[in-house]
């Protein structure tokens, strides 16, 4: 016997409409073809499961599901047959599944074992018959279902799949030569694959158009004789053929495909039991093909993944046995497979726990302990590579499952995570630099502010002195110029403003350092604000602004600092004053369940939404034009919630550009709240 593949033959195109679906939506595939492990968990499931029991493909590969598909009465027959598979490596039953309406439906299955796994084909079963023993038992179409499930599960590829199943389905019809038709762009089978018997003479690539056969598109088996039409005779003549069937099926992506059988001499008797028969057959190798590709996609993946695969057991000495380790551990670890994996040849075994780095090996017995008491568990660890010796970080996710024995399987993936803990490790080291630099700026600014304030203490006190000499002599009539109290009043002015900012920054530092002790006695908030708003009248009245003070019915009284909690009334109302140009400022005091609130709100600039996020950190500003229109350091928000944070208190801050803002602050009234 022999097989190719091949392409188009251009000679044989003939053109025809869209073909179309070849079985109806409803109707359930005989077969379906899972692959199930020891606890009921379904692993793979082929084409046909859906509509055989009702539930989603995620659903059915839910943990333990394939069980609970089994009706309970039968679960004593489940029981015996996976025994019977230990002994015998395969096994048979019938028994029902519950649909996911609640019917139950009648079904038989077979299973081989797989390794640790079963495959299972799983046939629906029609008025209490069964799609297995449908014919006598020694039919060779019964012979060759079981032979088309072994091919599946030996074959390395789908092309090796496809052809083998040719041969065997040819063989099975008698057939001299056979082809494997696929739907291709044109809407044309083309075959992609032949099978020549051993005492045929030649067989020629084909291509047929699926609408000269009305039967192949209704999904039914199509009889090509002398006595058909002239396209038939046209195609057996081109075959070389006396006698041909078509049978169809349909692949993985909904394209119509069939298989195309022939004989070059005297036509067998062809029945109607013939028919069902190949139809069938062809129903099951429709799923194999399918769980080929979903096992093809799976290989695939593996492949594409970056982290490495595992399975292991721990032997009677508590080491790990490796049953299973995709390529990527080498890559990752450095160690051949072979060295880890039981029972590989000539190979030098390696233990796992050999690998890992001497200061990381207590942890990783408890991530051991862990896995023996059947728990998940994840760990990184440090491992020495022993073809580099070098150090490598793996994160290990492992989770345990219970055999037949009742000893933990574990399986789970490895990753080499040796560049992110070098980054971790970089960050970690910007992060310290970061925090030296800010202590050094913080103890720069402390020591600075001092400094600065000595002599601008001593400016501001000459300037005064200067001020007062020039009002005593203009008493005494001696004539001073007037640029001299100008320049004495700008200095003095700008100096209080320079010492207002080296006192915010002095205030800055020490409550970053934790230097700043706050006192904690009861504080009358009404006196304070009444002091503030009187201090800034003045400016008030000269923009020609209204100050509303909404006062509380009950005298507030809070504990804090006294002159903090001064000193954030003045911040917040100085605001005020400061970006309100028309308009009103209101404060106003509310007590709630043992709280205070203070509030102030203005007919202001606003603030843009955007930076309501930022307005509490050190020297931000929305705009740095700002600085220079209102005079603004960006401190005085950024002292005034360092202050409420050491007084157990809150701000919050509301605000639309152009119209407005409102900031609130808490305070509570004792040490319990």
């Amino acid at each position: 016997m022999a097989s190719e593949t091949t392409s188009k033959h251009p000679e044989l195109i003939l053109t025809g409409q869209k073909s179309t679906p070849l079985r109806a939506d409803g109707e359930i595939l005989p077969f379906v073809v899972a692959r199930v492990d020891r606890e009921g968990t379904i692993l793979q499931v082929g084409e046909g499961a859906e509509k055989l029991t009702g539930y989603r493909h995620d659903e059915l590969l839910q943990p333990h599901f394939g069980l609970q598909l089994v009706h309970p009465n039968d679960f004593r027959v489940v029981e015996r047959a996976i025994r019977q598979i230990g002994i015998d490596n395969h096994a048979a039953a019938h028994v029902q599944i519950l649909t996911k309406d609640g019917r139950a439906r009648n079904v038989e299955f077979r299973a081989t074992a797989n390794g640790d796994d079963f495959d299972v084909v799983v046939a629906d079963v029609a008025s209490g018959g069964s799609l297995f023993s449908e014919l006598p038992l020694r039919s060779r179409y019964d012979d060759a279902e079981p032979i088309l499930r072994n091919i599946a599960l030996a074959s390395p590829d789908r092309l090796s799949f496809l052809e083998s199943s040719l041969s065997v389905i040819a063989g099975v019809a008698r057939a001299d030569g056979a082809h494997v038709l696929m739907l291709d762009d044109d809407d044309l089978l083309v075959s992609i694959a032949f099978w020549l018997g051993d005492d045929a003479g030649t067989i020629e690539p084909v291509v047929l158009d699926p609408n000269n056969w009305p039967e192949i598109l209704a999904g039914r088996v199509a009889v090509i004789t002398q006595e058909d039409s002239q396209t038939a005779l046209n195609v057996l003549k081109r075959l070389g053929s006396a006698h041909a069937v078509l049978v169809p099926f349909r692949d993985e992506g909904d394209r119509d495909g069939a298989f195309l059988l022939e004989w070059r001499k005297a036509p067998p008797a062809w029945s109607s039991h013939d028919s069902r028969s190949i139809a069938r057959l062809a129903r099951l190798f429709e799923t194999l093909w399918a769980w080929m590709e979903s096992e093809a996609r799976q290989r695939l993946t593996l492949s594409d993944l970056e982290d490495g695969l595992f399975n292991f057991v721990f032997d009677d000495d508590g080491n790990r046995r490796y049953a299973l380790m995709t390529p990527q551990c080498e890559t990752i670890t450095g160690v051949e497979a072979g060295a880890l994996i039981t029972n590989r040849g000539d190979t030098p075994s390696v233990e796992w726990k050999s690998l890992v780095y001497d200061h990381d090996l207590e942890a990783f017995e408890a991530h051991e302990d862990q896995l023996r008491r059947g728990e998940r568990s994840q760990l990184e660890y440090r491992m020495v590579r022993p073809d580099t010796s070098e150090l490598l970080w793996i994160r290990e996710s492992a989770t345990p499952s219970r055999g037949l024995t009742g000893h933990p399987l574990i399986g789970g993936l490895i990753s080499d995570i040796t560049e992110r803990k070098r980054a971790e490790a970089t960050l970690l080291q910007a992060k310290h630099a970061a925090e030296q630099a800010s202590k050094a700026k913080t103890a720069f600014m402390a020591t600075m502010s001092h400094e600065i304030r000595s002599p601008l203490g001593a400016i501001r006190g000459f300037t005064e002195l200067l001020a007062e000499e020039v009002r005593d002599a203009e008493l005494n009539g001696v004539k001073i110029p007037e640029q001299i109290e100008e320049f004495a009043q700008i200095i003095s002015e700008n100096t209080l403003r320079v010492l207002h900012l080296v006192h915010n920054l002095f205030d800055l530092s020490r409550l970053e350092t934790g230097a700043l002790e706050l006192q904690q006695i009861p504080v009358e908030l009404h006196p304070v604000i009444e002091r503030v708003l009187l201090r800034y009248m003045p400016t008030v009245e000269e923009k020609g602004l209204s100050v509303v003070f909404e006062q509380a019915n009950e005298e507030p009284t809070l504990l804090g600092d006294p002159e903090r909690i001064e000193q954030i009334v003045e911040h917040l109302i100085s605001n005020a004053v400061k970006f309100t140009e028309t308009g009103e400022i209101a404060v106003s005091t509310r007590q709630i369940d043992g709280k205070v609130e203070f509030e102030v709100r203005d007919t202001g600039i606003g603030i843009a939404p955007e930076y309501l996020e930022e307005l509490f950190e050190p020297f931000s500003q929305e705009d740095y034009r700002l600085n220079r229109a209102y005079e603004g350091s960006g401190l005085g928000l950024a002292i005034t919630k360092k202050l409420l944070d050491g007084m157990n208190g809150s701000i919050e801050a509301e605000s639309t550009k152009g119209e407005g803002s409102r900031f609130t602050v808490t305070f509570h009234q004792n040490d319990q709240d």
